[in-house]
């Protein structure tokens, strides 16, 4: 689920660009979408699960503000009381106000859905509903990563090699590579390169009531990908490109999960089990990324061939893999660093063969990149040296 820090407004969501206004034709589309269809008894389910997903969410969400409130009038206590022992920020009181922010930014967030809800089954004006949610699309990560600045010690840097990126619709890969960072780069492509990015997500996201909320009038797709499932993700990806206008950008994760020393030998493991020899050397080469699964970004290239592909590489945020993780490393003291190179449509091969050995070039020149560029972290190459064989 992804840079200059250029979201330190005076107030956030203060410079968010407004998206540019839907046609006539976009407004018919999205209208079409909010119509429930009920002739089939399977998606008379899935409707009935999704509002029984959404109900226990928005339980759960309110279960956890309530503890965070806790922590936070237990932290504000204890600041009074220490402050003039113990001037700065704390790991405890840090952890406290970004989860304060981010409960805040989600119960609000619901609120603001709501009243959009009731207005939308009054006017029916689904083009202006969708411009709504992406404003508060757009305000809800600048509040986030302004808090995760300010209280985790974020700070992103942009390569000097980046550029603005191209004009008309994009693919951008990126790679999977720690907590936060498929946001961080949905937050840099929204808010600082004017782009509305149609996520391909994990559908253990779904369980977010905002970020359903806010997705609900938004091009995207909730994926879980199983073995022989035939190309159906592949499919749904594929067709979610489709439509794409020149300030829209495909985003999604080749990889299908993040970096691990651990993920990267079973990755290659099982390419052997498979009896893809070649293709686990070449894994095997690949020190800091995960071999690509191609099917999904190559659905979505044939579906908008006339689409640029952008492919992200960013580091400094690798060894957060869990809680535990993200606990140890505040407040962070490494920059994040991102840099992204764009490949035209026109470029891109057209055989299955050539476009693979394209991906895995341009997926080996990310993994020099961040080879280049990364922290030294000694436990992660002991394991990745000892084990790779």
């Amino acid at each position: 689920m992804t840079g200059p820090s250029g979201a330190n407004a005076d107030a956030p969501g203060a410079n968010a660009k407004s998206p540019r206004p839907s046609n006539a034709a976009e407004a018919a589309k999205f209208a079409e979408s909010t119509k429930l269809a009920v002739a089939s008894p399977t998606t008379r389910l899935r409707v009935a699960r999704a509002m029984g997903r959404r109900v226990l969410g928005v339980l759960l969400l309110l279960v956890a503000t309530v503890v965070v409130l806790l922590g936070v009038i237990v932290g504000a206590l204890f600041t009074l009381l220490t402050v003039p022992w113990r001037p700065r920020l704390g790991r405890i009181r840090r952890v406290v106000a970004i989860a304060a922010v981010y409960s805040a930014t989600e119960i609000v967030g619901l609120i603001a859905a709501a009243g959009r809800w009731v207005r939308f089954a009054v006017d029916r004006d689904a083009a202006r509903d969708r411009r709504d949610r992406v404003r508060s699309l757009d305000k809800s990560l600048r509040i986030l990563r302004r808090a995760t600045e300010r209280f985790g010690g974020l700070e992103v840097v942009q390569d000097a090699d980046t550029r603005t990126l191209p004009a008309g619709p994009l693919i951008v890969c990126g790679r999977h590579g720690g907590v936060g960072g498929a946001f961080l780069l949905a937050q840099i492509l929204l808010c600082e390169q004017d782009r509305l990015p149609w996520v391909v997500l994990k559908q253990t996201l779904s369980w977010d009531p905002l970020i359903d909320a806010l997705l609900s009038r938004i091009p995207h797709a909730f994926i879980d990908p199983q073995p022989g499932d035939e190309g159906a993700t592949a499919a749904r990806v594929g067709e979610l490109a489709r439509g794409m206008s020149a300030d829209d950008a495909l985003l999604i994760f080749p990889e299908g999960g993040n970096f691990t020393p651990r993920r990267r030998l079973h990755a290659i493991r099982r390419l052997r089990r498979r009896g893809l020899a070649k293709a686990a050397a070449r894994a095997a080469r690949l020190r800091h990324v995960l071999p690509p699964h191609p099917d999904g970004l190559f659905a979505a290239i044939d579906t908008a061939p006339e689409s640029d592909v952008v492919f992200v590489a960013h580091t400094g945020l690798e060894h957060l893999q869990s809680a535990a993780d993200l606990w140890r490393a505040l407040p962070l003291r490494l920059p994040v660093v991102f840099t992204w190179w764009a490949v035209p449509g026109a470029e891109i091969p057209e055989s299955a063969e050539a476009r693979v050995g394209w991906l895995e070039e341009h997926w080996a020149q990310i993994d020099r990149w961040v080879a280049e560029h990364r922290a030294p972290q000694p436990g992660v190459e002991r394991l990745d040296t000892g084990l790779a064989g």
